[in-house]
């Protein structure tokens, strides 16, 4: 009886809401105007960009694929497709997008409509690029841009000149991306539409024209975007590739300090961009799935209705059948046999909704894959601009400056450092979330440990404040276990109790737990008394991102991703962490770590310096760098120390250079045109196998650590790189 009333409740619901937001439609006859009121409806809806208006949005998009079958109106009928196919691009549905355009294709072929061809190619070119796809979607590009000029009209044309504008300059070709650029503007100009497209082909010129060094074309364009600058005043993205730009443009006409200045503005405003584009594409994703399970909803309501109409019909046989009492019997078994059918219909709609959970589940980690593959990529483009502005400032500190310039290179230090640690923080969480994070297990003495940690963050963190130490003198002298886990996990810790904390006292104690079979258990406490935390803000404090509240991020600093790694590294370890405080009473951290204790023997002192005081003259370093800023500040940070340095562009370069010239050792980057830093180092090692080669990269050791040693790269030196770790690399490389 409750599923029968529930079974009302849903359908009386379900009944209402699209009852009403249909009854402007059914209010007039369904012909190609109304359908069109419904497509600009969709279109103002979108345009919100929230969450309501986005299901409201595709709520009308599917009504309006539903009425325009009543119609006969097949180029609305395309239009309406390429509207789905827009919103899939958006979701990066790739089925439903391949779906939507050979639905379109064939209506095409019947009405035998070149402009809408065109336009066709068009929407497969962009489909085919975003599958990374880029020679098959510049091929499609072609062919839509020969219609489109030949059968289209002159807004057709803005898009198709735009894309491919885009795609020349991905591959450098800088006069064809100026051509389709300036045929793009023209087409505006004419039209008076897609406005928003005029700033992004301004930059496209200024860029074009800055790599063919016409720099007073460039410096026009840029005069242009400046006037516009109402048009794109707070989009992230643009004032990000704006300043990158301007950075590239100060970099070629050789002014390296406004250079680096605009390549700082420009990763400032390209890291709040892809942040807050990782926020939408989670919604966007989120919205696409629940529109396909409510697709599935009301195909299952639908059948639900069938079934119990069925069923209703049944009873009235029953009833019927009741009043002959001869062919009682008769009417029974044909009863139960219509039963049984009705029973195995729902067991395969409940078998075919589990299977369609399990498949919107696998989306679903499929999603979650993307993210992370995204956040990889992302940091990686990061540390790019990162190593040019530490390499820059590492430069310009060499040189005489005023007071207040040094006073300016130690706030872009302080910036660069801090972003570094950001990146360096979000990648060790991503390697935590995909589990690929290895322990040592290497012998240490944790009260030595302990003593460095509390003195370098006492020194760096000054708030006034009293550290009291307490260590168990039981806790045995060494110890083996992951000894920068242990640290990272310590000054997380402590560094957020010095933060919160200001002209007040820190406690830290390690107490002995129990010691047996060779395993030493034990606990730290770290309690302060600094501004503490609510209920609300503890169950939080473990969440990437989190401090509590906006006004303590912009009192105190920081990016909450500290207690996220604590806790996912204890997890890891078989462990965890507790928190306990009230606020303005301090905070207290608890958690525990067992270690082995490893057997007392007598280790013999081979260490004899490090040989390398002063530097060895004839030391002849190639370095293979396919970024010319990135060039040219590391190979003066070699040459500073005395070094003699050749640079090459790429790894085909790199190894015709090696085959004519004696060189101490390599410097190699691994993202390159033409061949890359793997394959470059493996032909090397077919003539030269002594040689050592020294990876300079940004991509992940860990996740490259094959690679790395089968092609025979000795270390792996990751960007922004230390000058003096460099320095110490190449020493130890040439002593060998």
């Amino acid at each position: 009886m409750k599923l029968k009333v529930l079974l009302h409740s849903v359908c009386v619901l379900i009944h209402f809401t699209i009852t009403s937001l249909t009854a402007q439609v059914a209010d007039k006859e369904v012909n190609s105007d109304s359908i069109k009121e419904i497509l600009e409806e969709s279109s103002r809806s979108f345009l919100t960009q929230t969450n309501e208006g986005k299901e409201k949005g595709i709520y009308f998009l599917e009504l309006a694929e539903k009425l325009i079958k009543k119609v006969n109106d097949p180029l609305l009928e395309i239009h309406i497709n390429r509207k789905k196919i827009d919103f899939f691009l958006g979701t990066r549905d790739t089925l439903r997008v391949e779906e939507y355009l050979a639905k379109n294709l064939k209506i095409i072929k019947l009405i035998d409509n070149k402009r809408q061809l065109g336009l066709y190619y068009e929407g497969l070119g962009v489909h085919k690029s975003m599958q990374e796809k880029k020679e098959e979607g510049y091929q499609a590009y072609l062919i839509a841009e020969q219609l489109l000029r030949k059968y289209g009209k002159t807004k057709d044309v803005i898009d198709i000149n735009y894309n491919l504008c885009s795609r020349y300059m991905m591959v450098k070709r800088w006069n064809e991306a100026i051509e389709h650029a300036l045929k793009s503007l023209n087409a505006i100009k004419k039209t008076g539409v897609k406005k928003d497209r005029r700033k992004n082909l301004n930059l496209f010129l200024a860029e074009s024209y800055i790599n063919l060094k016409e720099f007073e074309k460039a410096e026009r364009y840029f005069d242009t975007i400046e006037k516009e600058k109402s048009a794109y005043s707070g989009d992230l993205n643009f004032e990000g590739r704006l300043y990158s730009n301007k950075g590239l443009y100060y970099e070629k006409t050789g002014d390296y300090k406004k250079a680096a200045l605009f390549y700082s503005q420009s990763f400032n405003n390209l890291l709040k961009y892809y942040s807050q584009r990782t926020r939408e594409v989670s919604t966007t994703l989120a919205l696409s799935n629940q529109l396909n399970l409510k697709e599935e909803e009301n195909k299952r309501i639908k059948l639900e209705n069938d079934l119990k109409a069925e069923q209703l019909r049944n009873r009235g046989h029953i009833i019927l059948l009741s009043v002959i009492i001869i062919l009682g019997l008769i009417l029974m078994s044909i009863i139960q046999y219509r039963v049984s059918l009705y029973k195995t219909k729902i067991n395969k709609l409940l078998q075919k909704n589990y299977e369609e959970l399990v498949e919107a589940n696998q989306k679903v980690d499929e999603a979650l894959e993307a993210k992370s593959e995204f956040l990889d990529s992302v940091t990686h483009e990061l540390l790019t601009p990162l190593n040019t502005i530490k390499g820059t400032t590492f430069l310009l500190q060499k040189e005489e400056l005023t007071s207040h310039q040094v006073n300016q290179m130690k706030l872009i230090n302080l910036s660069s450092d801090y972003l570094l640690n950001l990146i360096a923080d979000v990648i060790h969480l991503n390697d935590l979330e995909k589990g690929k994070l290895e322990l040592k297990n290497e012998k240490f003495d944790l009260r030595v440990l302990l003593n460095n940690l509390v003195d370098s963050s006492a020194l760096m963190k000054d708030n006034n404040n009293q550290i009291h130490k307490k260590i168990d003198s039981n806790i045995p002298d060494d110890l083996k276990g992951d000894v920068l886990r242990v640290s990272q996990i310590f000054l997380n810790i402590l560094d957020n109790a010095l933060k919160f904390t200001r002209d007040g006292d820190i406690y830290v104690e390690a107490l002995l737990v129990s010691k047996i079979d060779n395993i030493a258990e034990i606990e730290f406490s770290i309690r302060d008394t600094g501004i503490g935390m609510s209920e609300k803000q503890i169950s939080k404090a473990f969440e990437a991102f989190h401090q509590g509240s906006v006004k303590i991020n912009r009192k105190y600093g920081g990016t909450g991703l500290g207690l996220s790694i604590v806790k996912k590294i204890l997890k890891l370890q078989g462990s965890d962490v507790v928190l306990k405080s009230k606020p303005g009473k301090g905070t207290l951290v608890l958690f525990t770590m067992k270690f082995d204790i490893p057997e007392q023997v007598i280790e013999k002192n081979t260490f004899s310096g490090n040989g390398y005081d002063e530097s060895p003259e004839g030391i002849n370093v190639l370095l293979v760098e396919d970024n010319k800023v990135n060039q040219l500040i590391t190979e003066k940070i070699i040459s500073n120390y005395g070094f003699y340095c050749d640079s090459a562009n790429d790894g085909k370069e790199a190894v015709d250079m090696v085959k004519k010239n004696k060189y101490s050792m390599i410097l190699m980057d691994i993202m390159m045109p033409k061949m890359d830093g793997f394959e470059a180092t493996k032909y090397i090692k077919q003539f030269d196998k002594g040689i050592p080669i020294v990876a300079l990269t940004a991509i992940s050791e860990k996740l490259n650590r094959e690679k790395f040693n089968e092609v025979g790269i000795y270390t792996v030196l990751n960007k922004p790189v230390d000058p003096e770790l460099l320095y110490e690399t190449i020493m130890v490389c040439c002593d060998k």
